[in-house]
């Protein structure tokens, strides 16, 4: 006979509290304003010997100084094995920037790219102007505080509950890179390009749902995990979760604002909710619904990121269509909730092959960097580690990139976690060899956060160029199958 389960959830505001550097994208962006508030929501879960608590982050990456710093924490707290603390983020680009810079020479000693603290200003300065400016440091540890509290909050709440799982549909994302005649994939190439072919890879519209309920049937929470990364807004110089923030907003009208709510990105390295293709038909059904008063004028890139009214207006449809989901779902999944599901976490080390750089290569990227150092100077001070990050590992070859995997089967589902930002094929094939009914791929989880392009990219383009990478297709290979095996090993 199993265990019965024990639920506890919790949430806390992770806003900064003043201006801020923001991450994401490779120019720097002072943020004065909040859009919308950031979160990170904690869901606490205990069955027999088995404790487990899972994180999520209005973060655009997790590295490993913070998550180091939140399990000790936490575990200290509550109790939970470090090994069994996991956390991910939302993966949203007007999101802070946080922790110290480290040294590309020491990146894969703490398994990360570099942090990009500060990046590109002085504190000092910017202070002068806005006193009550954050540095990266001081939001480093703001965010330690408040999710550790948040975690043991959760882990404190905790009591026999109820769970259910399923999954339905939304159009959310779709694949961001267009394969060009000459170029190869090009990352938001336009439609109506006469070079452009066809969208690379292919898109996954699924909403995997995880809902925890009282012993009396009464809906507590929920996991949301959905192939796509928050970035309607990513250009912007504001505070923002994204589309997450009317994702919350549509839970709170329909469930109630008690109901937590817990997103995840699963694989979803070459997937984006910018929309590339049938874009105008797009925009007359959102000026249709009301959600968008003017047309946009400007159907560039720049345009269309720039254009707070169509952004806005493309993160409420979007919210719309994954509340319409959960409406179709949530009902259907009720009666399966089962208040002693089977239990098992696993965790594993993997070592991937590195992505070994080449003279050219590196003499390419050293050009790169020295001709944007002497055109545009610090402006775009995130494109010059970029690409300067190629020669240090050409001159300092890695032997190999640890990587954590961590799997957690409840009942028949089981969630599956990685730190990179993984192309699509590779989720396909661990979900189609997974013995779970269903397979909640988590990417982004602690650990290097760089992509993971299949071999369908061809090495072309943002996401799967060298700077971009630091595992071969091989790699991924290796992590497909690592993470199938620890997978059904759950299930044996």
């Amino acid at each position: 006979m199993n265990d019965s389960i024990k639920i506890g959830w919790a949430r806390t505001d992770i806003t900064p509290t003043g201006p801020c550097m923001l991450a994401g994208q490779m120019r720097n962006r002072l943020a004065t304003e909040v859009l919308d508030p950031l979160s990170a929501t904690v869901l606490a879960i205990e069955s027999g010997q088995e404790k487990v608590i899972i994180i999520s982050a209005d973060l655009a990456g997790l590295r490993m100084p913070l998550m180091d710093e939140l399990r000790q924490n936490i575990a200290a707290a509550t109790g939970v094995p470090e090994k069994n603390i996991t956390a991910s983020v939302t993966h949203t680009h007007t999101a802070p920037q946080y922790g110290s810079v480290i040294p590309m020479s020491e990146c894969h000693q703490v398994r990360q790219i570099p942090c990009v603290g500060n990046r590109g200003v002085d504190p000092v300065e910017l202070r002068k102007k806005y006193p009550d400016f954050v540095d990266s440091e001081e939001y480093f540890s703001f965010l330690v505080q408040k999710i550790s509290a948040a975690a043991e909050e959760a882990w404190n709440q905790r009591a026999v509950s109820k769970t259910a799982f399923g999954c339905g549909t939304a159009v959310v994302g779709e694949n961001r890179r267009l394969t060009m005649k000459e170029k190869g994939g090009v990352m938001y190439a336009l439609e109506d390009d006469p070079d452009m072919l066809n969208a690379e890879g292919h898109v996954d519209h699924t909403v995997n749902l995880f809902a925890t309920y009282t012993m009396e049937g009464k809906l507590t929470g929920m996991i949301v995990n959905i192939a796509c990364p928050s970035q309607v807004s990513e250009a912007m110089s504001v505070i923002s979760a994204d589309y997450w923030h009317e994702v919350r907003e549509e839970v709170a009208s329909r469930w109630g604002r008690k109901i937590f709510l817990l997103p995840q990105c699963s694989a979803a390295g070459d997937i984006s909710p910018h929309k590339l293709l049938g874009r105008r038909a797009d925009e007359r059904m959102m000026l249709l619904r009301k959600q968008q008063k003017f047309p946009n004028t400007d159907w560039s890139w720049r345009g269309r990121v720039y254009n707070l009214e169509y952004g806005l207006a493309r993160r409420r449809e979007i919210a719309r269509r994954i509340a319409v989901a959960l409406d179709d779902v949530l009902p259907v999944i009720a009666p399966t909730a089962e208040s002693a599901p089977v239990v098992k976490k696993a965790f594993r080390m993997v070592e991937l092959p590195p992505r070994l750089i080449t003279k050219e290569e590196a003499d390419t990227a050293q050009a790169k960097a020295e001709e944007l150092l002497a055109g545009i100077g610090d402006a775009y001070s995130g494109l010059i580690p970029w690409h300067l990050g190629v020669v240090e590992r050409f001159r300092n070859p890695p032997v190999s990139i640890p990587v954590e995997l961590h799997t957690l089967r409840i009942g028949d589902m089981v969630f599956a976690a990685n730190p990179f930002e993984l192309y699509l094929d590779y989720g396909d094939r661990i979900k189609g060899r997974s013995k779970a009914v269903q397979t909640f791929l988590v990417q982004l989880s602690a650990g290097c956060g760089t992509y993971l392009p299949s071999g369908r990219s061809g090495g072309t383009g943002y996401g799967s160029v060298p700077a971009s990478s630091i595992v071969t297709v091989e790699g991924g290979n290796k992590l497909v199958e690592e993470s199938i095996e620890a997978i059904n090993e759950l299930f044996d």
